[in-house]
Protein backbone atom coordinates (compact mmCIF):
# COMPACT_ATOMS: atom_id res chain seq x y z
CA UNK A 1 0.00 0.00 0.00
CA UNK A 2 1.33 3.25 -0.93
CA UNK A 3 0.11 6.26 1.13
CA UNK A 4 2.68 9.62 0.44
CA UNK A 5 2.33 11.57 3.58
CA UNK A 6 1.95 8.30 5.86
CA UNK A 7 -0.82 9.88 8.26
CA UNK A 8 -3.54 7.50 6.89
CA UNK A 9 -4.76 4.92 10.07
CA UNK A 10 -6.16 1.32 9.75
CA UNK A 11 -5.34 -2.33 8.40
CA UNK A 12 -5.55 -5.10 6.10
CA UNK A 13 -5.95 -8.33 7.63
CA UNK A 14 -6.21 -11.54 5.22
CA UNK A 15 -7.28 -14.66 7.56
CA UNK A 16 -7.21 -18.66 6.07
CA UNK A 17 -10.32 -20.35 7.63
CA UNK A 18 -9.32 -23.63 5.45
CA UNK A 19 -8.11 -24.58 2.24
CA UNK A 20 -10.27 -22.63 -0.51
CA UNK A 21 -11.93 -20.28 2.09
CA UNK A 22 -10.43 -16.64 2.97
CA UNK A 23 -11.56 -13.74 4.48
CA UNK A 24 -10.00 -9.93 3.98
CA UNK A 25 -10.79 -6.97 6.06
CA UNK A 26 -9.85 -3.98 5.24
CA UNK A 27 -10.24 -1.04 7.97
CA UNK A 28 -8.52 2.42 7.36
CA UNK A 29 -9.25 6.12 8.36
CA UNK A 30 -7.38 7.64 5.06
CA UNK A 31 -5.90 11.56 5.18
CA UNK A 32 -5.01 11.04 1.74
CA UNK A 33 -5.75 9.30 -1.14
CA UNK A 34 -4.38 5.47 -0.79
CA UNK A 35 -3.08 3.52 -3.45
CA UNK A 36 -3.82 -0.05 -2.60
CA UNK A 37 -1.29 -1.87 -5.25
CA UNK A 38 -1.23 -5.41 -6.04
CA UNK A 39 2.00 -4.98 -8.19
CA UNK A 40 2.19 -4.88 -11.83
CA UNK A 41 -0.17 -6.89 -14.28
CA UNK A 42 0.92 -9.73 -15.72
CA UNK A 43 -0.39 -12.86 -17.17
CA UNK A 44 -0.83 -16.40 -14.87
CA UNK A 45 -3.33 -19.37 -15.79
CA UNK A 46 -6.62 -19.08 -16.28
CA UNK A 47 -9.03 -19.88 -12.60
CA UNK A 48 -11.75 -19.61 -11.88
CA UNK A 49 -12.52 -16.52 -9.30
CA UNK A 50 -15.37 -16.30 -7.04
CA UNK A 51 -16.02 -13.28 -4.47
CA UNK A 52 -18.32 -11.76 -1.85
CA UNK A 53 -18.02 -8.42 -0.87
CA UNK A 54 -19.74 -6.47 1.49
CA UNK A 55 -18.70 -2.42 1.64
CA UNK A 56 -19.74 -1.37 5.41
CA UNK A 57 -17.96 2.41 5.16
CA UNK A 58 -16.95 4.47 2.51
CA UNK A 59 -16.74 4.12 -1.31
CA UNK A 60 -15.33 2.24 -3.54
CA UNK A 61 -14.51 3.69 -6.70
CA UNK A 62 -12.73 1.09 -8.41
CA UNK A 63 -15.86 -1.18 -8.10
CA UNK A 64 -18.44 1.49 -7.86
CA UNK A 65 -19.68 -0.15 -4.53
CA UNK A 66 -21.56 2.01 -2.17
CA UNK A 67 -22.19 2.37 1.56
CA UNK A 68 -24.34 -0.82 2.76
CA UNK A 69 -23.73 -2.42 -0.66
CA UNK A 70 -22.59 -5.86 -1.30
CA UNK A 71 -21.86 -8.08 -4.73
CA UNK A 72 -20.98 -11.44 -5.67
CA UNK A 73 -18.29 -11.86 -8.70
CA UNK A 74 -17.88 -15.04 -10.42
CA UNK A 75 -15.05 -15.13 -13.48
CA UNK A 76 -12.55 -16.31 -15.02
CA UNK A 77 -9.15 -14.74 -14.71
CA UNK A 78 -6.28 -15.04 -16.78
CA UNK A 79 -4.04 -12.13 -14.95
CA UNK A 80 -2.88 -10.79 -11.96
CA UNK A 81 -2.13 -7.37 -10.27
CA UNK A 82 -3.81 -4.15 -10.16
CA UNK A 83 -4.26 -0.88 -8.51
CA UNK A 84 -6.93 0.21 -6.46
CA UNK A 85 -7.46 3.55 -5.51
CA UNK A 86 -9.70 4.81 -2.18
CA UNK A 87 -10.31 8.34 -2.19
CA UNK A 88 -9.27 10.30 1.11
CA UNK A 89 -11.66 12.19 3.78
CA UNK A 90 -13.49 8.65 4.24
CA UNK A 91 -13.37 5.61 6.89
CA UNK A 92 -13.50 2.69 4.84
CA UNK A 93 -14.37 -0.63 6.36
CA UNK A 94 -14.98 -4.04 3.76
CA UNK A 95 -15.09 -7.33 4.32
CA UNK A 96 -14.25 -10.06 1.31
CA UNK A 97 -14.89 -13.48 1.50
CA UNK A 98 -13.09 -15.61 -1.40
CA UNK A 99 -13.70 -19.23 -2.17
CA UNK A 100 -12.57 -21.20 -4.39
CA UNK A 101 -15.68 -22.78 -6.72
CA UNK A 102 -14.99 -26.28 -5.98
CA UNK A 103 -15.34 -26.10 -2.25
CA UNK A 104 -18.56 -23.50 -2.90
CA UNK A 105 -20.03 -26.40 -4.61
CA UNK A 106 -19.51 -28.72 -1.92
CA UNK A 107 -20.41 -26.52 1.07
CA UNK A 108 -24.43 -25.90 -1.17
CA UNK A 109 -24.74 -29.74 -2.30
CA UNK A 110 -28.08 -29.62 -4.32
CA UNK A 111 -29.27 -25.96 -3.62
CA UNK A 112 -26.71 -24.99 -6.34
CA UNK A 113 -29.43 -25.73 -8.90
CA UNK A 114 -31.45 -22.84 -7.46
CA UNK A 115 -28.42 -20.72 -8.55
CA UNK A 116 -28.62 -18.28 -11.50
CA UNK A 117 -27.48 -19.95 -14.86
CA UNK A 118 -24.64 -18.12 -16.02
CA UNK A 119 -23.49 -18.07 -12.12
CA UNK A 120 -23.28 -22.04 -12.39
CA UNK A 121 -22.29 -22.04 -15.94
CA UNK A 122 -19.06 -20.22 -14.54
CA UNK A 123 -18.85 -22.06 -11.42
CA UNK A 124 -18.96 -25.47 -13.25
CA UNK A 125 -16.76 -25.00 -16.40
CA UNK A 126 -13.45 -26.46 -16.81
CA UNK A 127 -12.17 -24.22 -19.65
CA UNK A 128 -11.52 -20.14 -19.55
CA UNK A 129 -14.27 -18.24 -20.43
CA UNK A 130 -15.18 -14.49 -21.37
CA UNK A 131 -18.40 -14.34 -19.89
CA UNK A 132 -18.48 -12.79 -15.91
CA UNK A 133 -21.29 -13.07 -13.35
CA UNK A 134 -22.17 -9.82 -10.71
CA UNK A 135 -24.67 -9.40 -8.79
CA UNK A 136 -25.25 -6.18 -6.62
CA UNK A 137 -27.56 -5.71 -3.40
CA UNK A 138 -27.87 -3.99 -0.42
CA UNK A 139 -26.72 -5.35 2.61
CA UNK A 140 -29.54 -6.51 4.83
CA UNK A 141 -29.68 -5.83 8.68
CA UNK A 142 -28.80 -9.54 9.17
CA UNK A 143 -25.67 -9.10 7.23
CA UNK A 144 -24.59 -6.20 8.79
CA UNK A 145 -25.27 -8.06 12.30
CA UNK A 146 -23.00 -11.47 10.86
CA UNK A 147 -19.90 -9.14 10.15
CA UNK A 148 -20.42 -7.05 13.30
CA UNK A 149 -19.93 -10.27 15.10
CA UNK A 150 -17.18 -11.64 13.24
CA UNK A 151 -14.97 -8.53 13.63
CA UNK A 152 -15.83 -8.49 17.08
CA UNK A 153 -15.83 -12.01 18.66
CA UNK A 154 -15.05 -12.53 21.94
CA UNK A 155 -13.60 -16.01 21.71
CA UNK A 156 -9.75 -16.67 21.56
CA UNK A 157 -8.45 -20.18 20.30
CA UNK A 158 -9.71 -23.09 18.74
CA UNK A 159 -13.69 -21.68 19.78
CA UNK A 160 -12.62 -18.21 17.93
CA UNK A 161 -11.67 -20.34 14.75
CA UNK A 162 -14.71 -22.17 14.71
CA UNK A 163 -16.80 -19.47 15.47
CA UNK A 164 -15.68 -17.39 12.70
CA UNK A 165 -15.70 -20.15 9.99
CA UNK A 166 -19.00 -20.30 11.07
CA UNK A 167 -20.13 -16.82 10.78
CA UNK A 168 -18.70 -16.95 7.51
CA UNK A 169 -20.82 -19.38 6.45
CA UNK A 170 -23.69 -17.67 7.82
CA UNK A 171 -22.71 -14.60 5.85
CA UNK A 172 -22.13 -16.74 2.60
CA UNK A 173 -26.01 -18.30 2.93
CA UNK A 174 -27.51 -14.75 3.73
CA UNK A 175 -26.49 -12.91 0.84
CA UNK A 176 -26.68 -15.89 -1.45
CA UNK A 177 -30.77 -16.11 -0.42
CA UNK A 178 -31.67 -13.45 -2.52
CA UNK A 179 -29.93 -14.36 -5.40
CA UNK A 180 -31.24 -18.05 -5.55
CA UNK A 181 -34.84 -16.72 -5.11
CA UNK A 182 -34.85 -14.23 -7.82
CA UNK A 183 -33.07 -12.89 -11.17
CA UNK A 184 -30.25 -9.96 -9.89
CA UNK A 185 -31.92 -7.50 -8.28
CA UNK A 186 -32.44 -3.57 -9.35
CA UNK A 187 -30.89 -1.31 -5.97
CA UNK A 188 -34.23 0.43 -6.29
CA UNK A 189 -37.33 -1.31 -4.76
CA UNK A 190 -40.61 -0.47 -6.39
CA UNK A 191 -41.84 2.88 -4.81
CA UNK A 192 -38.33 3.91 -3.94
CA UNK A 193 -36.01 5.82 -6.01
CA UNK A 194 -32.34 6.03 -5.85
CA UNK A 195 -32.12 9.00 -3.33
CA UNK A 196 -34.76 7.42 -1.31
CA UNK A 197 -32.87 4.34 -0.81
CA UNK A 198 -29.62 6.29 -0.08
CA UNK A 199 -32.11 8.74 2.68
CA UNK A 200 -32.30 5.48 3.83
CA UNK A 201 -29.01 4.14 4.50
CA UNK A 202 -28.48 8.10 6.04
CA UNK A 203 -31.06 7.18 8.19
CA UNK A 204 -29.66 3.50 9.16
CA UNK A 205 -26.02 5.12 9.86
CA UNK A 206 -27.60 7.88 12.06
CA UNK A 207 -29.85 5.04 14.08
CA UNK A 208 -26.30 3.18 14.48
CA UNK A 209 -24.48 6.74 15.73
CA UNK A 210 -26.95 6.77 18.51
CA UNK A 211 -28.01 3.63 19.74
CA UNK A 212 -28.08 4.73 23.33
CA UNK A 213 -30.25 7.27 22.74
CA UNK A 214 -32.16 7.11 18.98
CA UNK A 215 -34.26 9.71 17.65
CA UNK A 216 -38.30 8.80 17.41
CA UNK A 217 -39.43 7.78 14.03
CA UNK A 218 -40.91 11.11 12.94
CA UNK A 219 -37.87 12.74 14.07
CA UNK A 220 -35.61 10.13 12.13
CA UNK A 221 -37.48 10.91 9.15
CA UNK A 222 -37.70 14.50 9.64
CA UNK A 223 -33.67 14.44 9.94
CA UNK A 224 -33.68 12.36 6.55
CA UNK A 225 -35.96 13.92 5.04
CA UNK A 226 -38.84 11.15 4.07
CA UNK A 227 -42.21 11.13 5.80
CA UNK A 228 -42.34 8.08 8.26
CA UNK A 229 -44.71 5.84 5.97
CA UNK A 230 -42.03 6.18 3.34
CA UNK A 231 -39.53 5.66 6.06
CA UNK A 232 -40.91 2.53 7.37
CA UNK A 233 -41.63 0.48 4.08
CA UNK A 234 -37.82 1.59 2.82
CA UNK A 235 -36.43 0.08 6.11
CA UNK A 236 -38.55 -3.10 5.15
CA UNK A 237 -37.53 -3.08 1.44
CA UNK A 238 -33.97 -2.45 1.99
CA UNK A 239 -32.79 -4.23 5.53
CA UNK A 240 -35.84 -6.49 5.60
CA UNK A 241 -36.96 -5.63 8.73
CA UNK A 242 -38.65 -2.11 10.64
CA UNK A 243 -36.58 0.80 11.80
CA UNK A 244 -37.53 -0.80 15.32
CA UNK A 245 -36.22 -4.22 13.99
CA UNK A 246 -32.90 -2.69 12.92
CA UNK A 247 -32.13 -0.78 15.95
CA UNK A 248 -32.74 -3.36 18.49
CA UNK A 249 -30.43 -6.02 16.38
CA UNK A 250 -27.70 -3.85 16.55
CA UNK A 251 -28.55 -2.53 19.89
CA UNK A 252 -28.09 -6.13 21.35
CA UNK A 253 -24.94 -6.85 19.31
CA UNK A 254 -23.74 -4.12 21.22
CA UNK A 255 -24.68 -4.88 24.09
CA UNK A 256 -23.60 -8.51 23.76
CA UNK A 257 -19.84 -7.15 22.85
CA UNK A 258 -19.86 -4.84 26.43
CA UNK A 259 -20.71 -8.04 28.28
CA UNK A 260 -17.88 -9.78 26.74
CA UNK A 261 -15.51 -7.02 26.67
CA UNK A 262 -16.53 -4.96 29.57
CA UNK A 263 -17.10 -4.83 33.60
CA UNK A 264 -20.06 -3.11 33.42
CA UNK A 265 -22.57 -4.37 35.30
CA UNK A 266 -25.70 -5.89 33.63
CA UNK A 267 -27.66 -2.84 34.79
CA UNK A 268 -24.69 -0.70 33.37
CA UNK A 269 -24.62 -2.45 29.82
CA UNK A 270 -28.47 -1.90 30.12
CA UNK A 271 -28.55 1.60 30.46
CA UNK A 272 -25.69 2.36 27.96
CA UNK A 273 -27.61 0.84 25.59
CA UNK A 274 -30.43 3.29 26.99
CA UNK A 275 -32.61 0.48 28.75
CA UNK A 276 -33.74 2.10 31.79
CA UNK A 277 -35.66 -1.09 32.73
CA UNK A 278 -33.08 -3.83 33.19
CA UNK A 279 -36.14 -6.72 33.16
CA UNK A 280 -37.38 -5.74 29.65
CA UNK A 281 -33.17 -5.17 28.27
CA UNK A 282 -32.59 -9.20 29.67
CA UNK A 283 -36.05 -10.31 27.83
CA UNK A 284 -35.28 -8.34 24.50
CA UNK A 285 -31.08 -9.86 24.81
CA UNK A 286 -32.86 -13.64 25.34
CA UNK A 287 -35.07 -12.99 22.43
CA UNK A 288 -32.51 -12.50 20.04
CA UNK A 289 -29.80 -14.54 21.72
CA UNK A 290 -31.83 -17.31 23.07
CA UNK A 291 -29.93 -16.72 26.85
CA UNK A 292 -29.87 -14.03 29.24
CA UNK A 293 -27.45 -11.73 29.81
CA UNK A 294 -25.84 -13.12 32.87
CA UNK A 295 -25.78 -16.69 31.53
CA UNK A 296 -24.15 -15.19 27.96
CA UNK A 297 -21.57 -13.79 30.59
CA UNK A 298 -20.99 -16.52 32.32
CA UNK A 299 -20.66 -19.10 29.32
CA UNK A 300 -17.45 -16.75 28.40
CA UNK A 301 -15.67 -17.59 31.63
CA UNK A 302 -16.26 -21.11 31.33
Amino acid sequence: MIDASGKSQGYRQSVNLRPGLNVLIDDYTLQDDLVVDYGEEAPCTPHQYLELSFMLSGHNHHEGVQPYHSFILAMWRDSFGSQVQWRADQHILKFDIHIKPALFEALVGEQFDTLPPLFRQIIQQSYPSQEWFVHLQPMTAAMQSAIHQILHCPYQGLTRWLYLESKVLELIALRLDPMSQHPPAALVKPGLRSEDIDRIYYASTLLLQRLDNPPSLVELAQLVGLNDYKLKQGFRHVFGTTVFGYLQTHRMEQAKQLLAQSTLKIAGVAQAMGYANQGYFCRMFKQQFGMTPRHYRNSLRR
